[in-house]
């Protein structure tokens, strides 16, 4: 399994970023924040006078702002920005669609051995880097070469696990120009995900070594790439402090976009972006929901909401008696109006999930059972578990241990994010109808994740962002309780072996069925209160064409946007 993970203080915190959220890596993100609608794909809410014609047009140029500087080197990107915007000028061996499927990039086809360990990839003839170069196999060694130079350096100078993706890959080879060979001490399904990586020219990798004076200098994993040069569909012309313009491809080798030129413009905050985005220098920008209305207003500009990798839940401690009972997590969900909750976080824009697979992805299981709002059947099932209000106090009670125990705990929330302070709340004032008895304990970010991973809590306001590859084994395995993310501390042998087996087949169909068989177990055990997931929302100047973003990269079908 591949996993990085990234702990953030809160979702608005990505607002003062650009603008992509969307990456096709393996993220597993705790996020703080909120967003409903049920539809799967782009939503344009409101559109703007159009009276031309529908055909695309080659040429024209857009903005794109951001509020910080953009890494372009592939090996050391950071946020799902920078991943974005790399993805237009460095290719991996494959990508990644919207629908979290790998898909043929640099490697036009690919053999698996029937042990599951070696990858042969047969390379895309004709293509080459934008200084003219012709890419070969070699290019990838030599990337691979950098990224074991910059892991082992990085793990024994900074003691963080980087690249986890080349943990399990125990040789490669280019055999020749067209074909390059992967082998992995185990079987991973997951392991073409790791593949999405920017490919980097030989030639520019032994011109750092150089200017280091070895491979092994401690200075080289910070080097910079001073002349990008991919393969993408954009090449790099113009670089400096604010300002990176990308201009097209013309030797590509597949679909050439329509679009001449691109400009990333840096601007210090995000009110300075907005205010560029109202004076039409810049075209494409993220929308907070406090923020909707001000967009609505503007002239000549669409709105769209489609959907993201998040979610939302309400984490719950299964070591706490209270929550033991599968019956009772089931009473506390029913009794949570989450459709209300949407639309005090979100305007509704965003959908309602009942399993941690997004309803995007392949491997989404739609007959997943979805609990409705019902507070009378919630209260029976409390009953019938043994919790009545014996005193008339207005809380549950029940004999845990031959002692009489209240229905009541502590919520944490982080004081920060106004979002989840919502949704703590809508969660107390329901519950307290059926007799629980929650407590919202703000606490700083920092504190609430320590006490989270301490296993130190009875509940609390969490959220996950999902890479493509479904790999739930993070959050739900036996072996995750101790040293993982399994924080609920949630355990079913059951469970685990479905998705540890599904981890090693690579057969689509044989994989969808047992993570299908996955989602239905979390369903029923209900280990999470699963709350929500929200939409993205972008403001897109009206003269951009063909715009159809999805949940893994913003810039997926680039070469269908055109302008007016």
């Amino acid at each position: 399994m591949i996993l990085i993970v990234i702990l953030h203080k809160c979702r608005g915190d990505n607002m003062k970023k650009l603008v992509v959220f969307f990456t096709a890596v393996f993220l597993f993100v705790f996020l703080l924040t909120a967003c409903s609608n049920n539809s799967v794909g782009p939503v344009q809410e409101k559109k703007s006078e159009d009276n031309t014609s529908a055909v695309p047009q080659s040429g024209g140029k857009i903005n794109i702002g951001v509020t910080s500087a953009i890494n372009l080197d592939p090996l050391k990107v950071q946020t799902d920005e920078e991943k974005s915007f790399v993805s237009l000028i460095y290719e991996g061996l494959v990508k990644i669609d919207g629908q979290g499927r790998i898909k043929p990039a640099l490697a036009k086809a690919w053999e698996i051995s029937g042990n599951g360990r070696t990858y042969t990839f047969k390379l895309m003839n004709n293509v080459k880097w934008h200084d003219g170069g012709i890419f070969s196999s070699n290019d990838i060694k030599a990337t691979f070469d950098r990224i074991r130079q910059i892991k082992s350096l990085r793990e024994k100078k900074d003691k963080v696990k980087v690249f986890p993706e080349f943990d399990n890959i125990e040789s490669y080879s280019a055999s020749d120009a067209d074909t390059f060979t992967v082998n992995l001490f185990k079987p991973d399904a997951g392991f073409l995900y790791g593949m999405t990586i920017g490919i980097l020219p030989a030639s520019s990798i032994s011109l750092e070594k150089g200017q280091t004076g070895s491979p092994s200098d401690k200075s080289s994993d910070t080097q910079q790439i001073l002349k990008p040069s991919g393969t993408g569909k954009y090449k790099v012309v113009k670089q400096d402090s604010d300002t990176i313009e990308l201009k097209k491809n013309e030797d590509y080798y597949g679909k050439k976009p329509y679009i001449d030129e691109i400009a990333i413009r840096i601007f210090p905050d995000i009110n300075s972006m907005k205010e560029a985005f109202k004076n039409r220098e810049v075209d494409i920008m993220p929308v907070d929901t406090q923020d909707w209305g001000i967009f609505q207003n503007m002239p000549n500009v669409s709105l769209l909401h489609y959907p993201s990798r998040y979610f939302e839940f309400m984490a719950l401690n299964l070591k706490n008696d209270l929550f033991s009972d599968v019956g009772v997590r089931q009473a506390i969900l029913m009794s949570i109006d989450r459709n209300k909750i949407l639309q005090d976080t979100t305007l509704g824009r965003g959908v309602i999930v009942d399993s941690p697979v997004m309803p995007f992805s392949w491997a989404y299981n739609p007959q997943v059972r979805h609990q409705p709002f019902n507070r009378e059947k919630a209260g029976e099932m409390l009953k019938s578990a043994g919790w009545k209000d014996e005193d008339g106090d207005g809380i549950l009670e029940k004999k845990v241990n031959g002692k009489k125990k209240k229905f009541e705990f502590e919520l944490l929330v982080n004081t920060s994010n106004a979002a989840r302070y919502q949704v703590a709340s809508d969660i107390q004032k329901d519950l307290k109808e059926v007799g629980i008895s929650v407590k919202m304990v703000n606490v700083p970010w920092e504190e609430l994740k320590t006490r989270v991973m301490g296993e130190k809590f009875d509940a609390a306001i969490m959220g996950w962002k999902l890479s493509p590859n479904p790999d739930l084994r993070f959050m739900f395995l036996q072996d995750e309780i101790k040293n993982g993310y399994n924080f609920v501390s949630y355990s079913n042998p059951q469970l685990d072996e479905i998705l540890i087996k599904a981890q090693s087949i690579n057969l689509e169909q044989e994989q969808k069925a047992l993570l299908y068989q996955a989602q239905e177990i979390i369903s029923r055990d209900q280990p999470y209160i699963f709350l929500y997931s929200p939409n993205n929302l972008l403001a897109i100047n009206a003269r951009i064409k063909g715009f159809q973003p999805d949940p893994v990269n913003l810039f997926n079908n680039i070469d269908d946007w055109w302008v007016e």
